[in-house]
């Protein structure tokens, strides 16, 4: 008598401990992520045509070299879907030429300093204290390029580059490269103002939009490139709500489109993950559709947010200048921000700590808030004041982290579909 197929299934997978334990623990961190309000300012989720292409048969794929000139056959139509993310990349962000080959944002820096940079040159950069990612300082890339790294002066008063002094620098250090653009990106970089005296100097902009992206493509924060950058980079999965991925652009593609290519591939990479940049495609897609409405409640949620939490006593960063022009909103908790980034985790409330201008070594006093997914979820403004209600409930101790925690849970559970975005049964009817 044969054994029924399900009566085999059940003793094959008693046998694959490894299977069950990996299938359980996804499901297990999708339905818990599904319970919490995740306020990570460089995280968020993607659409669901995004996850469909992210599943496809592109992800077996091995995407190297241009549009239609592969290493490998197999392409000819993944290769209009890369053009068209290029095409949009040009649109949205406004420039003449976009890679969208970079796998991260690291890699898409990376490949601006090879094409500006040689050794021994200086860049001017933020500190990491000072909102400065570590893809920007001197003992990390730079030092194994050989290139010599300064700090760009800060304002710790309006939390942006300190623009008399960082002029006066430029103009006495002639930096070969400036870097504008933080992981604490609260306004926009100071780029006019400083175009001026780089061009003396034969200084290059490169402004960073790893954070700000997908304000800059919904036309809500500021244009880069219109203000005088000269290079382009950003790491795709932040306010853009692609996948992690990257994008190096610029207008000279005389000076820059062929070191780019040639540093992405074959310095820097081979395979650059031909699903990411068809998932990137599609959100670059919906972008130039719902991008501008969506960034503009992202940015009227981080006020809203913002004015909340101050409101209740929350020492937030920057009242004088209404907190924010972004997604993201700073706290200082004067003690350890670990701990209270902790509390806020058993609450199912996500944020992150970090250093502040004026922490000292070794310590950190800041919480860093994002409004970009809870946005993207369907929340808005009266949504915001409960956040805020739940936050300065953990962070004040007015009520227990069990009470806390039942209330996020249940607005979470309200929110549960992807906004701003294509829906694909819909398309397809």
């Amino acid at each position: 008598m044969a054994v029924p197929k399900r009566k085999l299934m059940e003793a094959y997978m008693d046998t694959q401990p490894y299977y069950k334990t990996i299938i359980e623990q996804i499901d297990k961190h999708t339905a818990y992520r599904q319970e919490c309000l995740n306020l990570i300012a460089s995280e968020n989720v993607c659409s669901p045509a995004v996850a469909k292409i992210l599943s496809s048969d592109l992800t077996n794929r091995y995407s190297v070299g241009r549009p239609r000139a592969r290493w490998f056959p197999g392409l000819q139509y993944y290769d209009k879907v890369e053009e068209i993310a290029e095409k949009l990349s040009q649109k949205l962000f406004h420039v003449q030429y976009a890679n969208v080959q970079a796998p991260t944002g690291m890699v898409a820096n990376m490949a601006a300093y090879l094409a500006v940079l040689k050794p021994n040159d200086l860049v001017l950069a933020l500190r990491v204290k000072h909102g400065g990612h570590y893809s920007h300082v001197a003992e990390n890339i730079f030092k194994s390029f050989n290139i010599r790294v300064e700090d760009l002066p800060f304002d710790e008063q309006s939390y942006s580059v300190d623009i008399e002094r960082a002029i006066d620098l430029i103009r006495v250090k002639k930096p070969q490269m400036i870097i504008l653009g933080t992981s604490e990106f609260l306004f926009p970089a100071p780029i006019r103002e400083l175009r001026q005296v780089c061009n003396k100097t034969n200084t290059k902009i490169l402004y960073d939009a790893s954070h700000v992206s997908g304000l800059v493509a919904g036309q809500t924060f500021q244009n880069p490139m219109a203000e005088g950058a000269d290079i382009l980079t950003m790491s795709t999965n932040k306010t853009l709500a692609a996948p992690s991925h990257g994008l190096v652009a610029c207008n000279d593609t005389v000076k820059y489109q062929a070191d780019f290519e040639h540093a992405i591939t074959p310095l820097l990479t081979s395979n650059h993950h031909a699903h990411h940049v068809a998932a990137l495609a599609m959100t670059l897609a919906e972008f130039d559709v719902f991008g501008h409405e969506y960034a503009a409640q992202i940015i009227m949620n981080a006020k809203t947010l913002a004015r909340a939490l101050y409101n209740q006593g929350v020492k937030v960063l920057c009242p004088e200048k209404d907190f924010t022009e972004s997604h993201t909103v700073l706290i200082d908790t004067v003690t350890s921000s670990k701990e209270a980034v902790q509390k806020l985790a058993e609450a199912n409330i996500m944020t992150n700590s970090f250093q502040l201008p004026w922490n000292e070594d070794g310590f950190e006093s800041g919480i860093r808030i994002g409004t970009n997914e809870i946005t993207r979820l369907g929340m808005k403004e009266s949504e915001m004041n409960v956040v805020a209600d739940l936050i300065a409930a953990v962070l004040l101790k007015k009520q227990s982290i069990a009470e806390i925690k039942r209330k996020a849970q249940n607005l979470r559970l309200s929110y549960q579909t992807v906004n701003y975005c294509f829906n694909p049964a819909q398309l397809s009817s």
